[in-house]
């Protein structure tokens, strides 16, 4: 008995320090509703839990942070659950510093970063889904993010990860030649009543398993103005230019872009309306028809209801023109409509 007292006095303070990190882990959940109506493909229209999310987060000890994330995806009619994301990292080892180590979306971009519930609309631009998907590119790896010790901000983030795979992929891939790679240089000025911008410069890299080199270029902009305790208008724009060369053949290159404005027309109604640009610069045409373009264009206005920090409701339109060679343009329309909730404390991110 006497053992078992002094094993008692030795532990106290391990689980005494054990509860009170148990009692800081947080757990979020995000279940994404959508409904498409689409105009010229019918298979489609039929409402869907396009993702149901569980998430846990908190400190593991007083200098490092980890992050858990669980998704279920409808793929093909049937839920497919993975690992979403998974890391380990620290914001407090390294002074003005940031790492993490693990599973987790690629820190490029805007959108790229954001899972698709926390998206400003519903469905991604032509630019997103060709250059990294769906919803985007997570991968396995290292990133570490630091704030430069200058009068401006300038905070820049540098990545390699595993690169077997790219995009969503549910199969292990092949080892590449070489890794996917990745910087991200970020700026912020805060402009006082005018509002607050954020810009940003990306670079990604990989060959994969066949050889095949790509290379992607980006800019990224964040303009937020707030009114009170929200945000009365938002301007979120991506602009890209991909490199792809494979071997034997000629290089492909492509640039997409969009932007997106969004007006708070009331404390809890948006109105936004996002435009999307894709080409292909390295495309010939075989047709002496000088009037067909080289340009595919979409206009997205999107109707979005807040009611609270954890229930969305989402209303959209989609039309987009497709330039196809030798072919007459193809127009795509959908009505989409969108549900978010969000249960939990909800981790914070970034402007």
């Amino acid at each position: 008995m006497k053992h078992f007292f002094f094993l008692l006095m030795a532990l106290g303070p391990s689980i005494a320090f054990a509860q009170s990190l148990l009692q800081n882990i947080q757990t979020a959940a995000a279940i994404d509703i959508t409904a498409p109506f689409n105009f010229e493909n019918s298979t489609e229209n039929k409402l869907d839990i396009r993702s149901a999310e569980l998430a846990f987060f908190g400190p593991l000890d007083p200098t490092f942070d980890a992050y858990v994330n669980f998704a279920a995806h409808n793929e093909d009619g049937e839920f497919t659950a993975e690992v979403h994301e998974a890391y380990m990292g620290s914001s407090k080892l390294i002074p003005s510093s940031r790492f993490k180590v693990g599973k987790f979306f690629l820190g490029v971009g805007r959108l790229n970063q954001y899972h698709q519930h926390d998206w400003a609309f519903t469905s991604a631009p032509r630019v997103q889904r060709e250059f990294f998907g769906e919803e985007g590119v997570a991968d396995s790896g290292a990133e570490f993010s630091t704030l430069l010790p200058t009068d401006r901000f300038w905070d820049i983030t540098v990545g390699v990860t595993n690169g077997y795979t790219y995009g969503h992929s549910h199969e292990a891939g092949a080892k590449p030649h070489v890794p996917t790679h990745y910087v991200h240089v970020v700026n912020f000025a805060d402009l006082a009543e005018t509002g607050a911008l954020q810009w940003g410069f990306n670079y990604l890299g990989r060959t994969d398993a066949l050889a095949t080199q790509t290379q992607l270029y980006g800019l990224d902009f964040t303009f937020k103005r707030s009114a009170g305790r929200i945000t009365d208008l938002l301007v979120q724009s991506e602009i890209w230019y991909r490199n792809q060369k494979a071997v034997g053949e000629p290089t492909k290159e492509e640039a997409g872009a969009y932007v997106f404005p969004q007006w708070a027309l009331t404390e809890q109604v948006f109105l936004g309306l996002r435009v999307d640009l894709f080409t292909e610069l390295s495309r010939k045409f075989q047709t002496e028809d000088s009037s067909q373009g080289n340009l595919n264009y979409g206009l997205v206005p999107a109707l979005t209801y807040k009611h609270s920090e954890f229930t969305l409701f989402r209303l959209s339109y989609g039309y987009d023109v497709q330039t196809i060679q030798g072919e007459s343009d193809q127009l795509q329309q959908k009505i989409e409509l969108q549900l978010v909730s969000i249960l939990g404390a909800h981790p914070a991110h970034s402007f």
